[in-house]
């Protein structure tokens, strides 16, 4: 059936449904989209294929969403969100199914143990778990003749035999992945963010093919995961520990490490969870990998996300089975991390304290009722965590009353049917909030850009007296018009966050330490609490658009700073001193996700001397207290020759936020961007 008619079937199917069903309606949907939908097998498909229905259900529950939330919002809320002072929204798009169990049971597995583990056999969410996966079971059964037909004669066993068993060697192991993803992430709508531990997963099936075919499987695999072309990557993970503290890298992960560094894939990315006792000799192999332009690798603190979930309140089983859902954010066994729900701009909030709770660029009140008169610049902080405070509790508002209605929204019965709690519960994972840990985020932007500020508002007006507060306020209301020789001297000479400046790093460590007091162990709408993290990705720019100028020189509409590290150019003492200012943080406290982007120039880490440098960064940030590190090593020359040749650099890779890029396919403005970064390390 076409993509259109399939559209309109299942609007007329959720239109039909009572809309306090959603759990027994979207799994008819989904049901219906199974037998009905078109599929493919290209000609590089090695393991799986394409479905034409991959947008229907999200269409689906954005079209609920507008329905059933529009009362959402007061109209104090819509002009902070439209100043981009705070946000709250829901998220099904953050998950982590338990692959472990997917892959130990297959599809007849998990059907079984529905049976097994749910208080009541006739009830909607029994029926509705059993039609998807009996749907689903049939769907391959459908699908592996169409595959015989096209040639893919190894698909078709594949499918026919994973309609009725669980995988039994890694060829199946690794096409169940594509199938489960499929069923979860395009028929369900529900975007899946991690495909596992992939080294400890497949280790079993590993171990028994020969080298040749196991070296030929795992190419194979990595291609296919390129050719997915998800939103921000496919992630993935490799390393970590037991529950005991032992390193779990062994030779699937030398192995899968060993052919992205081949390959080069763009749309792959993956995690490597850093313990004390990680092979020096994997991670020399990972930095040999990030200098030869394969740097889709983020490395983790595995110990300090363990803490950071703990600290939640998760048990240390479930802490240590911990997945990334994402770019950074760590998620334990059985929880929606719901990693991108509220976000709250940081500059924002000092920029409401100096105009007294109103937005710099429209005179609108959006904030709280501060004030403007701050004697001491102790003062002014207290302005400033009252309006940071202020913003964090609206913003959760927000995210709770979007949350709360979930059971009108959406149900995800693949991804419920990983997790044995939600069976135990008898209920979907959103519509019955039946995970075992069902939080939510909040996520704070420009944190270096509000740090620098108000370092330069201490010294400019609180301890040199150059100026008065309200001086200043009126420089930046008219964005710096006809001060460029101060904006220069503040943005070249002032201290900043990222030169290891104990005075300038205590701020950041307070900014942090009072919103996590704000908003971690917060309850929440389903049950669970709110985590706070420090990343900012892309929304940087878009808040920045919307932020008046602020102190540290910035213009009124420019990008605030990237995630939890220095605003670019900032780190004049280079990336040892940059790492010391980011571990002043208690990184413990961030546990939905803080990062530090690295970039370092290519002549500083050439040769083996150079792999030793990047290993020493990276030893140093985790033994200080880092939580998560990833690295852009830029050469100047290739970057403005890519720009004016992009013909001659198909392949040239970037570090983007918490993704890959393609630097050809950049704009010219985020081109100009990595390029005077470079020019910045190269001195």
């Amino acid at each position: 059936m076409e993509t259109k008619m399939l559209l309109e079937e299942a609007v007329r199917l959720a239109d039909t449904c009572p809309a306090d069903d959603v759990t027994g309606a979207d799994a008819h949907i989904i049901a219906f989209l199974l037998e009905n939908c078109e599929f493919t097998f290209p000609e590089w498909a090695r393991f799986f294929g394409v479905c034409n229905c991959e947008n229907i259900t999200r269409q689906i529950t954005w079209r609920r969403q507008r329905t059933v939330c529009s009362d959402a919002f007061t109209e104090e809320n819509r002009l902070a969100v439209a100043a981009r002072a705070y946000s709250g929204d829901p998220d099904f798009g953050h998950t982590a199914p338990l692959w472990d169990d997917i892959l130990t049971l297959g599809l007849p597995g998990l059907r079984q143990r529905v049976l097994e583990l749910a208080p009541d056999p006739d009830s909607v969410f029994v029926e509705s778990e059993l039609l998807v996966l009996d749907a689903a079971s049939a769907f391959l059964k459908r699908i592996a003749p169409i595959a015989a037909k096209a040639g893919k004669t190894e698909i078709a066993a594949g499918l026919e035999h994973l309609a009725e068993n669980a995988p039994e060697n890694l060829y199946q192991a690794m096409q169940l992945v594509f199938v489960y993803y499929t069923l979860q992430h395009h028929f369900e709508g529900t975007n899946l963010r991690t495909l596992g531990r992939l080294d400890r997963m497949f280790a079993p099936f590993a171990e028994k093919e020969d080298p040749e075919t196991l070296r030929h499987l795992t190419r194979l695999f990595m291609e296919e995961i390129d050719r997915l072309r998800a939103p921000a990557n496919i992630p993935f993970m490799l390393g970590g520990s037991d529950g005991e503290g032992r390193d779990l890298t062994n030779s699937m992960s030398r192995l899968i490490l060993e052919t992205y560094t081949e390959l080069k894939p763009t749309n792959t990315k993956f995690h490597i969870l850093c313990t004390p006792d990680t092979p020096k000799d994997f991670l020399r192999d990972a930095m040999n990998s990030v200098k030869n332009g394969a740097n889709s690798l983020v490395f983790l603190n595995d110990p300090l996300v363990v803490r950071s979930l703990e600290k939640l309140g998760e048990t240390h089983a479930a802490a240590v089975n911990y997945s990334v859902v994402g770019c950074y954010e760590c998620g334990g066994a059985e929880e929606t991390a719901c990693t991108c729900n509220a976000r709250l701009n940081l500059p924002k909030a000092l920029e409401l304290a100096l105009y007294g709770g109103a937005d710099g660029l429209t005179g609108e009140k959006i904030g709280a009722d501060t004030g403007t008169a701050y004697p001491t610049f102790a003062d002014l902080y207290a302005g400033f965590t009252s309006q940071m405070r202020y913003l964090a509790r609206q913003a959760m508002e927000l995210t709770n009353r979007y949350e709360e209605k979930y059971a009108c929204l959406h149900a995800s019965p693949f991804f419920t049917v990983t997790y044995p709690h939600c069976l135990r519960q008898g209920a979907d994972v959103y519509c019955g909030y039946s995970a075992r840990y069902n939080n939510s985020s909040l996520n704070a932007i420009g944190l270096a850009t509000a740090v620098d500020s108000l370092a330069a508002i201490r010294k400019l007006v609180y301890e040199d007296h150059r100026m008065t507060l309200e001086e200043l306020t009126a420089i930046l209301r008219n964005n710096w018009e006809g001060q460029s020789v101060l904006r220069g001297i503040i943005r070249k000479k002032f201290p900043k966050y990222g030169c290891g400046d104990p005075a300038v790093d205590a701020l950041a460590a307070g900014i942090v330490r009072d919103l996590a007091a704000t908003v971690n162990l917060v309850p929440n709408a389903k049950g669970g609490v709110f985590r706070l993290g420090t990343f900012s990705i892309d929304w940087r720019l878009e808040y920045g658009a919307h932020t008046a100028a602020s102190a540290d020189g910035r213009m009124a509409g420019e990008p605030l700073s990237q995630n939890t590290g220095a605003s670019f150019g900032a780190d004049r003492e280079g990336a040892t001193a940059h790492l010391h200012s980011v571990t002043a943080i208690d990184m413990s406290d961030t546990a939905n996700g803080s990062i530090v982007d690295l970039d370092l120039h290519a002549s500083a880490v050439r040769g083996e001397n150079g792999t030793t440098v990047l290993l020493s960064t990276l030893q140093t940030y985790l033994e200080k207290g880092g939580f998560a590190i990833h690295y852009n090593v830029l050469d100047t020359d290739t970057l403005q020759d890519a720009r004016l040749h992009p013909e001659n650099y198909p392949n040239l890779q970037v570090r983007l936020c918490g993704w890959n890029v393609k630097f050809t396919e950049l704009s010219p403005q985020a081109q100009e961007e990595f390029i005077r970064r470079s020019m910045h390390q190269s001195g």
